[in-house]
């Protein structure tokens, strides 16, 4: 038991938490998943969370739930020619 409990103290806290990238994901997703329900939305939101800037994914990671500031945000990654190329190579 003492093994275990040091071997929990030298985990860093992130090992406990989730990513903010997987946060934005949990928020992302189902604002998506509203307009585009299924498969196609869980990859269209992979690629809204790949083509976002480390600044923007911390803003999503920190909101407290959808809101017209996200919804926004959600929208000018849309259509960065990043995410185009993403959901591009997602066809084909």
């Amino acid at each position: 038991m003492k093994r275990l409990a040091l071997a929990l103290a030298l985990l860093p806290a992130a090992a406990f938490a989730q990513s903010a990238e997987e946060r934005a994901t949990a928020l992302v997703l189902p604002m998506i998943q509203e307009i585009q329900p299924g498969e196609a939305g869980v990859i269209l939101t992979g690629c809204i969370i790949g083509a976002a800037s480390a600044d923007e994914i911390a803003s999503l990671a920190a909101a407290a739930g959808p809101s017209a500031a996200v919804g926004a945000m959600i929208n000018d990654i849309l259509v960065r020619p990043a995410t185009m190329q993403c959901l591009q190579a997602a066809a084909g």
